[in-house]
């Protein structure tokens, strides 16, 4: 299975792909709005977040894409949609993460999109979430520029964030 943009080509993540999420988990900027302490993960983190994405994928029959950069060959990003808890509440959540040599060119726009349209058409899904730290502006664009409507401020790990959510009344009728 593989999804394609103008620029970027879609796989599930495998994995053996711990190595090219080692450009975005052992950069301090990258991480910055990833990890809980700012610090960047251990290689160990990488292997097993790999390791279960790929298992999400077999378990779900969706999760992290791993997408590549068409022009050059080279790992830009990870985005999906995945399972996790929200409150104590099993939730479908997009999220993802750009190599820092690709920030700033519109790939956050260009992949986030694609994820969440494969899910609603693939799925039974009724609702998906995505939320991203107060102070992650970029984020928070890409996460309104693919659809999804601001639910409210909370917290998250002890963090700040805001929540947003797309229903599939929304997505169907494209006002998410």
């Amino acid at each position: 299975m593989k999804l394609k943009t103008p620029r970027m080509t879609f796989r599930p993540f495998e994995p053996e792909d711990w190595r090219d999420l080692r450009a975005i988990q052992g950069d301090a900027r990258a991480i910055d709005t990833l990890s809980v302490d700012g610090d960047p993960f251990p290689e160990e983190v990488s292997r097993t977040a790999a390791e279960m994405w790929a298992a999400h994928w077999k378990v779900h029959g969706f999760g992290f894409w791993h997408i590549s950069d068409d022009a050059t060959g080279a790992f830009c990003a990870y985005a999906g949609m995945r399972l996790v808890l929200l409150d104590g509440a099993p939730i479908v959540e997009l999220a993802y993460a750009v190599v820092p040599d690709f920030w700033r060119q519109g790939r956050g726009h260009e992949f986030a999109r694609p994820c969440v349209d494969d899910v609603f058409e693939r799925m039974a899904l009724t609702e998906a979430w995505c939320f991203t730290l107060t102070r992650n502006t970029a984020s928070q664009k890409v996460m309104q520029g693919a659809g999804f409507q601001y639910s409210h401020d909370g917290e998250r790990v002890g963090l700040p964030h805001v929540f947003c959510k797309m229903t599939r009344a929304q997505w169907e009728s494209g006002t998410g």
